[in-house]
């Protein structure tokens, strides 16, 4: 394949689609929760993670986690603090709040 052919097949290649960002927001009332709890998404999606509370929370992925994925998460998320995590293996994620899981502030990711 000629330089110029190779240039032109790049061009007329389609892009890649982006993914999409969905939100989770934390909650303290009625009690401490991720709120939606449960998120599906594909490959490539991003979550978003936000603390609009005074309370701090993480975000803490633990096992058992997809096959080759180790455990992750955002540290301590103080009041407005947000995190995002872009998520590239098949799978089901639980994760929970490491001050709260106590108090069933727990959630999943489903990637697909």
């Amino acid at each position: 394949m000629t330089r110029r052919n190779l240039i032109g097949t790049l061009a007329a290649a389609p892009l890649a689609a982006e993914g999409k960002t969905v939100e989770v927001s934390m909650q303290n009332r009625p009690k401490a929760a991720f709120d939606p709890a449960t998120v599906n998404i594909r490959i490539g999606d991003t979550v978003e993670w936000t603390n609009p509370e005074l309370i701090t929370h993480t975000v803490t992925f633990e096992a058992p986690l997809p096959e080759g994925v180790k455990p992750f998460g955002s540290g301590d998320i103080e009041q407005d603090g947000t995190f995002k995590h872009t998520f590239t293996v098949k799978g089901e994620y639980k994760y929970a709040c490491k001050h709260h899981k106590n108090l069933g502030m727990t959630g999943t990711v489903v990637v697909t």
